[in-house]
């Protein structure tokens, strides 16, 4: 059973503990985004204006992995044969994205990024380019308000058709390869190939924080 104790020792921490203390108010968030490893720091001071910092960097997007989804499906050919999606769908690399920040001023600073783009047998990821910028702006002594805004251009997901025979009665058409065994007709097939831009093209925070 634990035990307690008659008359706990009061601790008063320091004065320095209590400055260094920093504590989140609130926070509003319009579109959530990875900030990279200097994420927490930005919320009270930027690095000094003529360096570049690496904020993030990452291998694999949302669209990657949507198409490394289609792994281990597949469907059986009016012969008996099993199609598999791999494939098609295989890649040797995968997009890989990097972001960087570039103070313009104690309180400004301009973010940009590359990311690689990947490509497989029947599906190409573009390249892309990530521009935007951060912002603080201290509205009382120990209240700051950040904001961070990105848009990247590029890295679209497209998908690529396939050939398929149908025989006497359809003969050689071109259909998507995924639905190719599908009771659609292989043109209407061609409206669900793969055209998409990321899904986090346009990233916007809004943060407030105190320090007391």
């Amino acid at each position: 059973m634990p035990r307690s104790t008659p008359h706990p020792l009061a601790w008063t921490p320091p004065p320095a503990l209590k400055r260094g203390c920093v504590r989140a108010l609130g926070a509003l968030v319009l579109a959530a985004a990875p900030w990279g490893f200097a994420q927490a720091d930005w919320a009270f001071s930027l690095p000094p204006p003529g360096s570049t910092s690496l904020i993030e960097l990452r291998q694999g997007s949302e669209l990657s992995r949507q198409v490394r989804s289609l792994h281990g499906q597949g469907y059986e050919s009016s012969g008996g044969e099993r199609v598999e999606f791999a494939a098609w769908y295989r890649s040797n690399w995968t997009d890989m994205r990097a972001t960087w920040m570039t103070p313009l001023s104690a309180n400004t600073g301009f973010i940009w990024g590359l990311g690689t783009g990947e490509r497989g047998p029947k599906y190409r990821i573009d390249p892309s380019l990530k521009l935007g910028f951060i912002h603080r702006a201290s509205l009382a002594r120990h209240t700051v308000l950040t904001v961070r805004a990105t848009t990247t251009l590029g890295g679209r997901l497209r998908e690529k058709s396939c050939t398929a025979d149908y025989g006497d009665i359809g003969g050689v058409q071109t259909v998507n390869c995924r639905l190719a065994a599908s009771t659609l007709e292989p043109a209407e097939t061609l409206r669900y190939l793969f055209n998409e831009t990321p899904r986090d093209r346009h990233q916007i925070s809004v943060s407030l924080s105190h320090a007391f």
